[in-house]
């Protein structure tokens, strides 16, 4: 399981994104012809979420497991991209993600259970700032919201013989921003789409990197 958890490791990916996206770029000096001024892109998503809270926000009785561990999320989604010129493009992205089993630990006396993640949807609104022809290097930034799936309250029976009620957080929509960038590669067409995102939702205290790989019409 691939987990990042610091934002130097999030910012050296980055950075390697758009250094590797430039090489490739700068090698494929190629002219073509003018895209279509919008596309709808279909993609794969793999969200690696890091760790989620800390042992020191334990309350007995009403916070006993205070850490979700890292984990991972895999999904998919649909974009509408709009090119407002050869420089700018906007996008609006939804895309569904499938919840994981986690284990949490009760730091007083080391208790676990396995804990279910949430499904959830991310609905994103990006700016794209594009560089190259036939082959694109862009970065992008954008915002929007995360909205947890519908969620019963349920009994789970942790390691220690203890019933715990596992209730779903208040707040279930939450303001997001992401960051990132990527590579598009023109197939005559039909375009390709590789790109890394930083998103943090600050309400949740839940931060990602999560990559996305498409196919543009």
């Amino acid at each position: 399981m691939i987990i990042l958890n610091n934002r130097k490791t999030i910012a050296l990916l980055l950075f390697g994104l758009l250094v590797f996206g430039g090489f490739i770029f700068a090698q494929t000096p190629v002219p073509i012809e003018k895209e279509k001024n919008i596309k709808f892109f279909i993609h794969g998503s793999y969200n690696m979420v890091q760790e989620m809270g800390s042992t020191g926000d334990y309350v007995a009785g009403e916070n006993d497991f205070p850490v979700t561990p890292s984990h991972n999320e895999v999904g998919g989604g649909l974009q509408i991209m709009y090119h407002v010129s050869p420089l700018i493009s906007i996008g609006l992205l939804g895309e569904y993600l499938t919840g994981t089993d986690v284990e949490k630990i009760d730091p007083s006396d080391n208790e676990t259970y396995t804990y279910t993640t949430y499904d959830n949807v991310n609905i994103l609104a990006n700016v794209y700032l594009k560089f190259g022809d036939e082959l694109k290097f862009f970065v992008n930034a954008g915002a929007g919201f995360n909205m947890l799936m519908p969620y019963n309250d349920k009994e789970e029976t942790g390691s220690l013989g203890s019933i715990i009620i596992v209730t779903k957080p208040d707040n279930s929509t939450n303001f997001i921003f992401a960051a990132g960038g990527g590579i598009m590669y023109d197939l005559g067409g039909v375009t390709a789409k590789l790109e890394g995102q930083y998103i943090s939702n600050s309400e949740l205290d839940k931060n990602s990197i999560i990559i996305r790989i498409g196919i543009g019409f």
